[in-house]
């Protein structure tokens, strides 16, 4: 066991060195240091449905903290620096944030799945990733085969509100199913809910009967 944990150890230390993701100083409290955990702002962490735009097919939604400089470079590297780890710590630590209350309640936790060929191009998914630290920390079981995406969408960045609805519309669909289950959604960002919407009504369509959205952030100001 001792040996296993070393090299466990160590095979840690090669995917996150000591230092801190955001400002890179030495750090030894683990992916981001005291200065720069410190600087993300906690949001209330109660139901924030009623501030989502397209809630449809969602039960209760759920960001840990506001977005925000700190964030925005965790998530960048967990994206696009082929440091998809990082999510499984900051699941870790959004489940700590926010308590078992939120997930206590549900069947099983899912990720908002990439398209095959985006997959392909980034060689995973990150809210996989947030989902397994959100598994692990609070006992939910998971089940990333749940549900897929069929159609390949563009990026959400690029369109307004009423274009986000439409770009997801008939994007999902399940794999199996899912009488009278209560699921979580995970993703890494909520902006609009559009995506979160799309996924929700696929599993409901199927037989859920309670979804609740997480995610790590929110932006202050929607758009």
């Amino acid at each position: 066991m001792n040996y296993l944990q070393s090299a466990y150890d160590i095979l840690l230390k090669l995917v996150f060195p000591n230092s801190c993701l955001c400002c890179q100083k030495i750090s030894e409290e683990g992916i981001l240091c005291e200065d720069c955990f410190n600087r993300l702002e906690p949001t209330a962490k109660k139901n924030c449905l009623q501030d989502v735009h397209f809630p449809q097919f969602i039960d209760a939604a759920y960001a840990v903290w506001w977005f925000n400089d700190i964030l925005q470079e965790v998530i960048h590297q967990m994206k696009y620096a082929n440091r998809a780890r990082i999510g499984i710590e900051m699941g870790k630590l959004a489940a700590a944030s926010f308590g078992n209350n939120v997930c206590n309640s549900l069947d099983c936790i899912t990720a908002i799945p990439l398209h095959k060929k985006k997959k392909r191009e980034r060689g995973y998914n990150q809210a996989g990733w947030i989902a397994k630290g959100i598994s692990k920390r609070t006992g939910v079981p998971l089940d990333l085969q749940v549900i897929k995406r069929h159609v390949y969408t563009v990026s959400q960045t690029t369109l307004d509100r009423e274009e986000r609805l439409q770009n997801m519309e008939n994007a999902f669909v399940t794999s199996r199913p899912l009488n009278g289950l209560k699921i979580g959604i995970i993703d890494d960002v909520l902006t609009t809910g559009a995506t979160m919407s799309a996924c929700a009504k696929a599993l409901k369509e199927n037989g859920a009967v309670h979804i609740t959205a997480i995610t790590l952030a929110t932006p202050k100001t929607k758009i």
